[in-house]
């Protein structure tokens, strides 16, 4: 029971910053394709930064999931969605691109405010450099008192953790494979054949499964340094 209660509060700590992250992005891609034209994301409640619709509309995603994963892999893996009129992208293919890449530019917006804030909490002496062999995901600065129920420890590692997960899910979703967001924007802004071609990947689940399973398998490496430059980029 005693070793229960660290891997509890682990869990809590990753899926609370993972929530939020995953709300900003499809809070963003709602708000988005309301401002173009698109109300089906606006009448079904999530132009909002409010968890629960998001949570309603999946709750695979957003509970079951993130519980499944933590406790068999070690972090929590989460999705949602935000709907949309595929007539309306199609009459619209530029907004459509415009509604893909507002998800992945919220988090990457979310991303720098939070890393400017560190990056003051550095020189402010609020933090330092971790200790080398730490997990970079909840450890990209360290609190200078390390005592765990203080509050720069507690800040530390939340800041730690929204940084990082809204870095790496802006850089995931901009990769250009179906299901991923980094695809929508290209069908929008490229001409025929090549947005026929995407448009074509896209709309085959099949396709989409596949491309998950090409992204996790060869991108997680490049994701991970890129988390690491991005460490260095904040200490340096």
């Amino acid at each position: 029971m005693h070793d229960l209660i660290p891997q509890i509060s682990q869990f809590l700590s990753f899926y609370i910053a993972l929530i939020v992250s995953i709300v900003v992005h499809e809070g963003a891609h709602a708000a988005v394709a309301y401002l173009g034209g698109d109300r089906t994301a606006y009448d079904a409640g999530q132009v909002t930064l409010n968890p629960i619709p998001h949570m309603r509309r999946e709750p695979f995603g957003t509970i079951i999931l993130p519980i499944i994963s933590f406790f068999m892999m070690g972090f929590p893996l989460a999705f949602a969605h935000a709907p949309y009129d595929p007539y309306w992208a199609d009459r619209h293919p530029k907004r459509a691109a415009l509604m893909s890449f507002a998800g992945p530019g919220a988090n990457l917006l979310l991303a720098a405010l939070i890393f400017g804030i560190l990056k003051l909490g550095l020189s402010m002496e609020w933090f330092e450099a971790p200790p080398p062999g730490g997990n970079p995901l909840e450890n990209l600065v360290a609190a200078r008192d390390w005592v765990e129920s203080g509050p720069f420890y507690m800040l530390a590692k939340g800041l730690s953790l929204l940084l990082s997960i809204n870095f790496l899910l802006g850089l995931f979703n901009l990769v250009p494979i179906p299901p991923l967001d980094g695809a929508g924007i290209v069908e929008g802004i490229f001409p025929p054949p090549v947005s026929t071609f995407y448009r074509f990947l896209r709309r085959d689940p099949w396709i989409s499964i596949l491309g998950l399973l090409v992204v996790f398998y060869y991108g997680g490496s490049y994701l991970w340094y890129a988390l690491r430059w991005m460490q260095e980029l904040l200490l340096g």
